[in-house]
């Protein structure tokens, strides 16, 4: 399988900004860090003076972006014994005609986006970098299971709407 670029946290939520306002992100020092821990859904926006970031929350899992057949997606990693597993199930489970467990409905910018962690101050900190499709209007979030081979994700699937 391909190797992944994934990011962990410290034990805070992860956070999904446009690479051209990472630097307004403060962590810790800061605001930003408590306000995204106050995020219990998958996903949440915090709205800023200076723009929009979006919190992975509910847990800090694994992150990584994947590129599946219908396009790039967030997956973070709830369980599996081992990546090549996880990412068999994440890069090819048919989300159609399943219903997502949240919709964001989120205006994305025309630009490289980056997840990193809520606590880390920009300077330095280690992010995943990745271009979501143009005109993202909705992120929606799955969590898929399969029992059977004890893997377990959630998959942040973007899309389009009018």
């Amino acid at each position: 399988m391909t190797l992944l670029n994934w990011i962990e946290s410290s034990g805070g939520p992860l956070v999904l900004l446009p690479r051209s306002l990472r630097t307004e992100w403060k962590g810790v020092a800061g605001d930003d860090y408590e306000d995204a821990c106050g995020e219990d859904d998958y996903l949440g926006v915090l709205r800023r003076k200076w723009g929009v970031a979006i919190v992975l929350g509910d847990e800090p899992f694994r992150t990584a972006v994947i590129q599946r057949a219908d396009g790039p997606a967030i997956v973070r990693w709830m369980y599996a014994p081992t990546a090549d597993q996880l990412l068999e199930l994440a890069i090819h489970v048919d989300l159609d005609g399943r219903k997502p467990v949240e919709t964001l409905h989120v205006q994305l910018l025309d630009e490289p986006y980056v997840i990193l962690d809520s606590a880390a101050e920009i300077a330095g900190a280690e992010t995943v970098e990745f271009r979501p499709p143009l005109g993202v209007r909705m992120i929606r979030t799955y969590v898929v299971r399969d029992d059977a081979k004890d893997v377990g994700v959630v998959l942040h699937a973007f899309a389009v709407s009018a």
